[in-house]
């Protein structure tokens, strides 16, 4: 009996210690990553008293001649979630800024979205970090660093940067359906920048018998010759998915698998007519395959 209690307590202590080891970590990664930022900051900070350098270099790139106007800002941008770099903005040529160094946030520590950095100033410019769900908030007001309490405050201004680096993510239109509305703000893919992307269903063939010619995707047949449709989709997600096949006369059909075939006759006595077939894929969830060449066919009935 003492022997079982003897161990209970020794669990029970580690535990304890453990989880006081953890929490202990935690905001010391915290506090590590806040100080690794407004040391950067602190470099910001000098350069705002002293850019001659800089601005020598914004000069040469062909601005204007006064120095102190040849800078536009002077900022920390993040790349992705952890890299992040400081940087000269010149006047003249805001969207090709000066590289002044290169850091990373340390292990564990993220950058939340919302932000894609700090803009040194008098106006609030901050970004978010967090270690396993605590968070804290550094930036600038006033020309001066500050930490903020996190969720409290508004982040501000932020520099111009790419869609990742504000935390969120570049989808590919062909094969996958962003989630939420987009952010356009951005300076690699403003159209497709959403917080997160999520699979679509995508046509891998379609194709015909007779055999239509690949050049111009048209099946030329005879009146009252059958055509046969066949198709192959995918779709990672296990979750059921619809297929239609719209014949381009008002008819479709329907299936609820990843592969189908179907026979077709079209109703054209004289010949001379033309119909373009399509096909549409969408999920249970309700994400629709993007519309592409491969999902569509012309098909022409000769006279």
């Amino acid at each position: 009996m003492r022997v079982i209690s003897f161990l209970f307590t020794s669990i029970l202590i580690l535990a304890i210690v453990g989880g006081g080891a953890a929490l202990l970590a935690r905001e010391l990664l915290l506090l590590a990553g806040a100080s690794s930022i407004r040391s950067s900051l602190s470099v910001l900070h000098r350069l705002s008293r002293d850019n001659l350098q800089y601005a020598r270099q914004c000069r040469e790139r062909g601005g204007i001649t006064t120095d102190v106007a040849t800078i536009g800002a002077l900022q920390l941008r993040f790349l992705n979630n952890r890299e992040y770099v400081l940087e000269v903005v010149c006047n003249q040529f805001q969207s090709d800024p000066i590289l002044i160094e290169k850091y990373s946030l340390p292990l564990l520590v993220i950058k939340n979205a919302g932000s894609s950095g700090i803009i040194w100033g008098n106006d609030r410019s901050a970004v978010e970090i967090e270690v396993f769900g605590r968070k804290q908030v550094v930036g600038v007001e006033n020309e001066e660093i500050e930490n903020f309490a996190a969720g409290s405050v508004n982040l501000g201004l932020t520099p111009i940067s790419t869609c990742s680096g504000y935390g969120f993510q570049c989808c590919q239109q062909e094969t996958e359906s962003g989630v939420g509305q987009p952010f356009s703000g951005v300076n690699d893919c403003p159209k497709t920048c959403f917080s997160s992307c999520q699979p679509r269903p995508i046509f891998l063939s379609l194709n015909t018998d007779p055999f239509f010619d690949e050049i111009t995707r048209t099946v030329t047949v005879t009146p009252g010759e059958p055509v046969t449709f066949s198709y192959v989709a995918s779709y990672e997600p296990k979750e059921p998915v619809t297929v239609t096949m719209d014949f381009g006369d008002g008819q479709t059909e329907t299936f609820a698998t990843l592969t189908g075939k179907a026979s077709h006759q079209y109703v054209c006595p004289n010949g001379g007519c033309s119909y373009t077939v399509k096909m549409t894929a969408r999920a249970a969830s309700g994400i629709e395959a993007a519309l592409t060449p491969i999902m569509q066919l012309k098909v022409e009935i000769s006279r």
